[in-house]
């Protein structure tokens, strides 16, 4: 798995960047790396501490967490091509909420939030422009979380 520099092409699909112009996507390209990865690569490991955020080029991967105990794990959803995982690190750093594993070949851009951030705060217009398109998905999450834990039984 080779690591290479990512163009504004690249990414203009990803949907928390599609408000950006071609000069914005270049300046977020710039702060991220390109990577493929075989099917079964675990991208995040629920619990660890970690600030990578990924953006799904092209490709699927599953958001699993573990039940309590840790036996068994349950698909929490499937992202595919243009979405991204692992965007709370943006707002805060901490321990992952879930595992996330590709479903097949999968072509990946990742940051490090913080810098990513750095970006955000020399390019405000750029922050506003990805935290707006972030605050719409959260929010869209949270809501399918809610339906899903209102028909869970116990």
């Amino acid at each position: 798995m080779s690591v290479s520099n990512v163009r504004a092409e690249t990414i203009k699909s990803i949907i928390v960047f599609q408000d950006l112009s071609h000069e914005e996507l270049d300046k977020v390209a710039s702060v991220l790396k390109y990577q493929k990865y075989p099917q079964g690569s675990q991208l995040i490991v629920q619990d660890q501490k970690a600030s990578e955020v990924f953006f799904i080029v092209n490709g699927r991967v599953r958001v699993e967490m573990a039940r309590l105990g840790g036996k068994t794990s349950e698909t929490l959803t499937m992202l595919s091509s243009g979405d991204a995982v692992g965007e709370l690190a943006l707002a805060r750093v901490g321990r992952r909420t879930a595992s996330v594993i590709t479903q097949m070949e999968s072509e990946i851009c990742s940051g490090d939030s913080a810098e990513i951030n750095k970006l955000f705060e020399a390019n405000p217009t750029i922050g506003l422009k990805v935290f707006r398109s972030l605050s719409r998905i959260l929010a869209e999450k949270l809501g399918d979380t809610n339906i899903m834990l209102r028909n869970t039984t116990s």
